[in-house]
């Protein structure tokens, strides 16, 4: 039988405990989470310090803080750029839809597309299993509905799965994604495309807590799953309303037109921050640059932002490693580096000048975002191998070029139609872009 210690049941509390303090934790903020005496904690802080857990300040107060490598590593909701503003009611829903007794509520998101829908059910599941709602290995299954929308059986298939024989084709059984997110989350994206027999058959599995397989007659699967929808329409537009009053909490996320310059501004600071990390060195922003990512009308909200910036990033690591902007040995992003849709950014400066300049109003000419925090907010992280490479793949290609003979000029041209089409094969940049 393993004993758990009571410092160990402390120390978990506390690494749960949201850091909003700079400076860490005192004695008095975990007296009023724990049904102990403050010197009782402070003996168990002081322990965990000498067991090379905890780090504790000089100061009066003492400020104790978790050392990095026992700290809790799970991206939490809490520190979602926007959490105290534009996200704050989405984020209280949140939780509540996770904390809801006795398991939890269905939740549809809301929102256009590039939001983050998918980034903001990751975080629910993360926060499920922060709480101990979820167990850490529970899964959780994504599956966009707009995939197999063009063939409704085959969706329906991957969603409940198939029985051997159910239709031609149907060579061996199949389990569905419902089965396989059992004990966790399932999130359905883009879920008007599920035709109306399909959400007929959601809607029975959120009443009873069992489904068939398709081509199943006999038997039940029973699973315990929690439901996370999102569209981007009008809920009354495609989703039949039957389904829709089994789907309790819906929460809508705001497009980036609705949200702050200020969030704005920290959306972009992150993303040329995860640009600087992938290759390696700092870039730097003119502020007419910044200020025409600031302005300009991003229709596809969050997602599109991103896109753009690293197409600006690309335009520039190709610029300095063509020797065009060595002259001060850095990355550098200025109007060259634009897409037009960018550039015209700067001509709403006249209906903003003074919102803006409140912002950016201590920034110099050229800027360049360190990371000197401790902990950063959070966005979606673009995990795709191949575009965490890119850098690589423009450098080689940049570097078979000019073994082949091709002047600057040339080899600036080929590469700068390369980075467009990679972008627009995966952003679609006037029309559609997807987080």
């Amino acid at each position: 039988m393993v004993v758990i210690r009571k410092i160990d049941k402390i120390f978990e509390i506390i690494k749960k405990l949201p850091n909003n303090k700079e400076n860490g934790f005192t004695a008095e903020d975990i007296t009023e989470k724990v049904d102990i005496t403050r010197s009782t904690v402070s003996r168990y802080l002081n322990s965990l310090v000498k067991e090379g857990k905890m780090e504790k300040t000089n100061s009066r107060p003492v400020y104790y803080t978790i050392k990095q490598q026992f700290a809790v590593k799970q991206e939490n909701i809490d520190y979602i750029i926007g959490a105290k503003s534009s996200l704050k009611i989405p984020i209280q829903q949140a939780k509540a839809a996770i904390l809801y007794p006795p398991d939890g509520l269905h939740t549809l998101l809301l929102g256009e597309t590039g939001v983050g829908k998918s980034m903001f059910a990751k975080l629910m599941y993360n926060f499920a299993v922060f709480e101990d709602i979820l167990p850490k290995e529970a899964p959780f299954i994504q599956f966009n509905c707009a995939d197999y929308a063009d063939n409704p059986q085959l969706l329906m298939g991957q969603l409940f799965g198939i029985k051997k024989g159910a239709y031609t084709g149907a060579e061996k059984n199949k389990t569905g994604l419902l089965k396989q997110a059992d004990q966790g989350i399932i999130f359905l994206d883009e879920v008007h495309r599920l035709p109306p027999q399909g959400q007929e058959l959601l809607f029975t599995f959120i009443d009873n807590g069992f489904f068939r397989p398709l081509g199943e007659t006999n038997q039940q699967l029973r699973v315990d799953v929690k439901i996370i929808a999102a569209t981007t329409e009008s809920p009354g537009s495609y989703l039949l309303k039957t389904f829709q009053r089994r789907i309790p909490m819906v929460i809508e996320l705001p497009s980036l037109r609705e949200r702050s310059l200020a969030e704005r501004y920290q959306l972009i600071k992150t993303f040329i921050k995860n640009e600087q990390q992938r290759i390696g060195q700092e870039i730097y922003i003119y502020k007419n640059a910044l200020k025409s990512f600031l302005l300009y009308d991003c229709t596809n909200n969050i997602g599109q932002l991103k896109s753009d910036i690293q197409l600006a990033c690309a335009k520039s690591f190709l610029n300095f490693k063509s020797k065009k902007q060595q002259k001060n040995n850095c990355l550098k992003i200025g109007q060259e580096e634009l897409p037009y849709h960018v550039k015209k950014g700067i001509m709403n400066l006249p209906n903003r000048r003074e919102e803006l300049n409140n912002l950016i109003k201590h920034e110099g000419g050229f800027i360049t975002f360190k990371d000197h925090s401790k902990q950063t907010e959070l966005i979606e992280k673009n995990t795709s191998k191949n575009n965490y490479m890119f850098y690589d793949v423009i450098e080689e290609k940049m570097k078979s070029l000019q073994n082949n003979g091709l002047a600057e000029t040339e080899i600036s041209e080929i590469l700068n139609i390369d980075i467009e089409k990679h972008f627009k094969n995966y952003w679609f940049f006037d029309k559609c872009c997807e987080i």
